[in-house]
């Protein structure tokens, strides 16, 4: 049997890569840095995931499963030594940290099985952070021997994710998934998951990643940050609004024309990137995690900020993504960390001072001045 390790066990590390590897007949380890959720995982030996393809609705329940929590002692080592692949499905901000505490197990792997390879995966949607999530590795090595062992035998690969996956919480054991498109992996790899359903090695996944972070995630989020404040729940509803409706179509326009300028691709080839069946009965996503930590959302090279550059090299109209922007920094959601403090930045600098900040431009910039101009708006649209 084949053996892997998902670092990260939240909703996507439990609802998409367990159940997926479950289905593969892989054994399954789980690592994560917050006791409750391993805690919850070991509780009753099984999490359940409703999963939804295009013709079916089924439950699956996964079990067999280890997991362990980052202890100080290594209570892992031994499933991450015999693991032929690693799954990591994190927030970017998290890869420092991960990669800090399992530096130790890459030293012991040099140390016992210096011929042993790794393969490693990272889940997220931040694209251009691979050289630096393997220099968080690299540099945590004990001695340059490991370190020359990591260049040769370790390999840091992106991942295009494609799969909506959702739970109450992050340690919720009652998941839901939909099974409609792969997961779209950087090659060339290590280690072999050709029995594994569901994950493509690709070519070219930096550029096909920025096509799917601009024309997918950036659509999504407006209607996530727009849906919330005309007071909607999920993403289905939102999108049958008709204001909510001309947002989307307006932010999605401009970036396949913008993409279709930038990159060597057909609008053919988009549409098969972004095109996703639709999933039988499909569970409505959830506002809250599509719109989740709008700081990173709104920044300079992320799915609106990345687009309106584009725009600008090559004079198309963007007011419909400055909107959606103006619209992310108006969500005021008190469960989101990161809304908050946005809001706190508002109430403290004002809005001009707030958005110049986060999209990283000058106050007077024609971009802040119209995320500005359209917040206002949406502010008046309130009072009424």
């Amino acid at each position: 049997m084949k053996n892997v390790l998902i670092v990260g066990a939240g909703r996507l590390g439990k609802g998409f890569v367990g159940e997926t590897f479950f289905n593969a007949g892989w054994n399954i380890t789980f690592l994560d840095n917050d006791p409750q959720v391993i805690d919850e995982l070991n509780k009753e030996g099984h999490f359940d995931v409703r999963v939804h393809t295009t013709d079916d609705v089924f439950m699956n329940k996964i079990d067999g499963y280890k997991a362990f929590v980052t202890d100080k002692d290594y209570s892992v080592m031994d499933s991450f030594l015999a693991a032929d692949l690693l799954m990591l499905p994190l927030y970017p901000e998290d890869f420092e940290e991960s990669a800090k505490y399992l530096a130790k197990c890459f030293d012991k792997q040099y140390e016992v099985d210096p011929e042993g390879k790794k393969t490693l995966i990272c889940l997220t949607n931040k694209n251009h952070i691979i050289d630096q999530i393997t220099a968080y590795f690299r540099d945590n090595l004990g001695s340059e021997e490991a370190k020359n062992w990591f260049d040769k035998n370790v390999v840091v690969r992106d991942s295009i994710v494609r799969r909506s996956t959702d739970a109450e919480t992050t340690y919720s054991t009652d998941l839901v998934t939909t099974a409609v498109a792969a997961l779209i992996i950087q090659g060339p790899v290590y280690s072999d998951f050709s029995d594994v359903k569901w994950l493509d090695v690709r070519e070219n996944v930096e550029m096909l990643k920025d096509i799917k972070v601009f024309t997918i995630n950036g659509p999504h989020a407006a209607t996530a940050y727009y849906g919330y404040l005309k007071g909607y729940d999920d993403i289905v509803t939102a999108q049958a609004d008709p204001a909510v409706a001309a947002l989307i179509k307006a932010v999605h326009d401009a970036t396949v024309h913008a993409v279709l300028f930038e990159y060597p691709v057909t609008r053919e080839e988009i549409r098969e990137l972004e095109y996703l069946p639709k999933a039988k009965n499909e569970m409505p996503d959830a506002i809250y995690r599509v719109a989740y930590d709008p700081i990173r959302k709104v920044g300079p090279q992320d799915r609106f900020m990345g687009v309106i550059r584009l725009c600008q090299k090559y004079g198309i109209d963007y007011d419909g993504i400055a909107k959606a922007l103006a619209c992310a920094f108006a969500y005021s959601e008190p469960a989101d960390e990161s809304a908050v403090t946005i809001q706190k930045n508002i109430a403290k600098d004002g809005v001009r001072a707030t958005v110049a900040k986060y999209v990283d431009r000058a106050s007077d910039d024609e971009v802040v001045d119209k995320i500005v101009e359209a917040y206002q708006k949406l502010q008046e649209e309130k009072a009424k």
